[in-house]
């Protein structure tokens, strides 16, 4: 029992703690080399780059979108967070740096054939509809077979990724404890509040792109509407995680909570 006591007080001392976020972190950066091999590999077997040649400027458009995604919810929480720990030139080279890795991202993400699953089946089926069967169609089936055999498998493990990531953050999270927000703005509001704002705007940001990206392909519909609110309690959730795990803590002040 004594091992075990001690075992469990070690794992609550929030440098182990966020250790753990760390190699998870390292972890996901697997995850971006995979999606990686995903898209030479489509792009050299298949030759198949989805509608970046079809409508290259709105793709880019749509990438300047996502890039936006990920650098406005940073920039939130540094003018909310940011007690110094980072400089003004600091922020400035992480956002741009931020913004050309989700810019290529996009592109990536593409051409790997992983937006296939929520995109390309319905706008498939019309084109099939549209056509004669004769040899070049069948050509086209097999390739449209391969690409829904990719996009499923990616998504699988996407989804395995995701839930070894989450398991981890949750665990590095409820170690830490760390359920106290702490904001150099706005301080005569509640923290709580302020949270749960911040929290939804973190959630709705990082799912605009979604639209940009179905209206590209034709694909608006309700389901999309759906897709879209998943997104925001998704990333919703993720905020409250890296909060409670006292990542924003170790982020703002280089420090674990108190």
């Amino acid at each position: 029992m004594k091992f075990i006591n001690d075992f469990k007080g070690s794992l609550s001392n929030p440098h182990i703690a966020f250790e753990v976020f760390e190699k998870n972190l390292l972890f996901l950066k697997s995850f971006g080399i995979a999606i990686l091999i995903l898209a030479i590999v489509n792009y050299y077997s298949y030759k198949n780059i989805g509608i970046i040649s079809k409508k290259p400027k709105l793709f880019a458009l749509e990438s300047g979108v996502f890039g936006l995604s990920g650098v406005v919810p940073f920039l939130m929480l540094c003018y909310l967070r940011n007690g110094g720990h980072f400089t003004n030139t600091q922020v400035i080279h992480y956002s741009v740096a931020m913004f050309i890795v989700f810019f290529l991202l996009n592109y990536v993400l593409e051409i790997g054939g992983l937006y296939s699953a929520t995109f390309y089946e319905e706008t498939d089926v019309n084109k099939d509809a549209q056509n004669t069967i004769s040899k070049d169609q069948d050509n086209i089936s097999y390739s449209n077979k391969f690409m829904n055999s990719v996009s499923r498998t990616s998504n699988i493990v996407m989804l395995l990724i995701f839930l070894s990531s989450f398991a981890m953050m949750c665990f590095s999270a409820f170690m830490v404890k760390d359920f106290r927000p702490s904001y150099i703005k706005m301080k005569n509001i509640n923290p709580y509040i302020i949270f749960f704002v911040e929290a939804l705007l973190f959630g709705v940001i990082s799912a605009v792109p979604i639209f940009f990206m179905a209206s590209n392909r034709g694909a608006l519909s309700k389901n999309i509407v759906k897709e879209f609110l998943l997104i925001v309690l998704k990333f919703s959730t993720l905020h409250c995680i890296l909060q409670s795990s006292g990542f924003y803590a170790y982020i703002f002040t280089g420090l674990p909570p108190k």
